[in-house]
């Protein structure tokens, strides 16, 4: 007996070579009356609804079967490569599967891309220094942007492409949704990701590298299906722009970097030649600094001395500057996030346990010059005080105890470094502030 997963598309395939013989014995009854009039209209509607069960049972099949794919039309294969002055190492494939499973998919990846336990330990981390609130759940955001309303995915750990089981390859945005997959299995095939994940700052810049450039490609796609045929991309996307809406400033921040400021790098490279692009491919700015400037050095610093923990820490990371420049936006003052972010020079930040069931984090942020560290303390200083809910402003090097049994210190570490600390003990942090950075 056929499994369930051959029994289905056998059925539904049945079901419309029956529908065809149905059809042709009513034509032929019809015909033999005589009445051959509506014909040509009864032989257009057939079609259309047999085109239309074509395309479900062609759905259906996929999903049963475990997906099945795409084709990629050649003429798209030429546009990219084209474009990217690149060719496929392989025949891109692109797979189509359903959305919940598309979901799913997604929440693995962006846990196998930290390492092990390597977004728990973010969950907790970006608490404490203040990019996440507690209601955020930091995966459930994370795929939650990337599946609601999605048309194509590309997963960026296997290099594979994905569409919905909605996709219609006769649909314009369908067709640039393929596109923008198609574009991120070429670069990956060329210059795929380090084989261990490189830390925050770093896989930023490669992610707005790489999704730059497809999102330059699509919006050029859509341009030329607007000067071509006038078509607008007018789609319903209040799915997508609600999820967006409720998602925590931080999160919305990380999805939009990519898009905006990795596409508008990606522009301002080409803009001095396809050698620049082809460069900046294969040697890729390691910082989101380098991102937000073109042309300045994309190298990322060397790694900055910590001061020693009593407990082995979790995890230590870089933020970066576009890390500096979300944890000061919530602030309010978005003139003054842009230009304190804008004099990053080096950051790194330490999770470190406490004790067996308490947490803390020390994170040391280096400016340009002594001017910008002012400004960076005195925002640091407000942080602290918002958070703990005081009306005075807090004191440099002095613990301030929040609400929730926390305590929050600003030192100087040195004349453009400042430190910031959360903690579940005073003592943690009167201890951090003396110390220096181990050598």
């Amino acid at each position: 007996m056929p499994s369930p997963k051959t029994l289905l598309p056998i059925l539904i395939g049945a079901a419309v070579g029956a529908g065809g013989i149905f059809q042709g014995l009513q034509w032929r009854s019809t015909a033999a009356a005589g009445d051959l009039s509506g014909l040509e209209n009864q032989l257009r509607i057939a079609t259309e609804e047999n085109a239309m069960l074509l395309r479900e049972n062609e759905s259906l099949r996929s999903l049963a079967q475990g997906g099945g794919e795409v084709a990629v039309p050649q003429e798209l294969v030429d546009r990219i490569e084209k474009e990217c002055d690149l060719r496929f190492k392989s025949t891109p494939v692109v797979h189509r599967i359903g959305t919940d499973e598309l979901r799913e998919r997604i929440s693995a990846s962006l846990e196998s891309g930290f390492g092990a336990g390597g977004l728990d330990y973010r969950q907790e981390a970006y608490g404490l220094i203040g990019w996440l609130m507690p209601e955020d759940k930091l995966l459930t955001q994370l795929t939650a942007v990337r599946s609601v309303g999605a048309r194509a995915w590309f997963d960026a750990e296997t290099g594979e492409a994905w569409v919905t089981e909605k996709f219609q390859m006769e649909n314009v945005p369908d067709q640039a949704a393929l596109l923008r997959v198609v574009v991120r299995i070429l670069l990956h095939q060329h210059f795929p990701p380090p084989a261990e994940y490189p830390g925050d700052d770093a896989a930023r810049a490669y992610e707005a590298l790489h999704q730059g450039a497809a999102s330059a490609s699509e919006a050029k796609y859509y341009a030329e299906q607007a000067r071509s045929s006038g078509f607008i991309p007018l789609g319903d996307n209040s799915e997508a722009e609600r999820v967006i809406a409720n998602l925590s400033p931080f999160i919305q921040e990380l999805t939009m970097f990519p898009l905006v400021d990795g596409a508008a790098y990606v522009t301002a490279v080409k803009s001095g030649g396809p050698e620049k692009l082809r460069e900046a491919f294969h040697n890729p700015p390691r910082t989101t600094s380098a991102i937000l400037v073109p042309g300045a050095d994309g190298q990322a610093p060397a790694e900055l001395g910590m001061p020693a923990v009593e407990m082995e820490p979790f995890m230590s990371d870089r933020a970066g500057e576009l890390g500096l420049r979300m944890w000061l936006e919530p602030l309010g003052d978005a003139g003054v996030a842009l230009e304190v972010s804008s004099k990053w020079k080096n950051d790194r930040y330490v999770f470190f346990p406490e004790s067996e069931t308490k947490s803390a984090v020390v994170w040391d942020v280096v400016l340009e010059s002594k001017a910008a560290a002012d400004q960076f303390q005195s925002a640091a200083l407000q942080h602290v005080s918002a958070v703990a809910r005081k009306e005075d402003m807090a004191s440099p090097e002095v613990a301030v105890e929040t609400l929730g049994k926390r305590f929050l210190m600003v030192s100087r570490v040195a004349a453009d470094r400042v430190r910031f600390v959360n903690a579940s003990q005073p003592e943690t942090a009167a201890r951090l502030k003396g110390l220096r950075p181990a050598q």
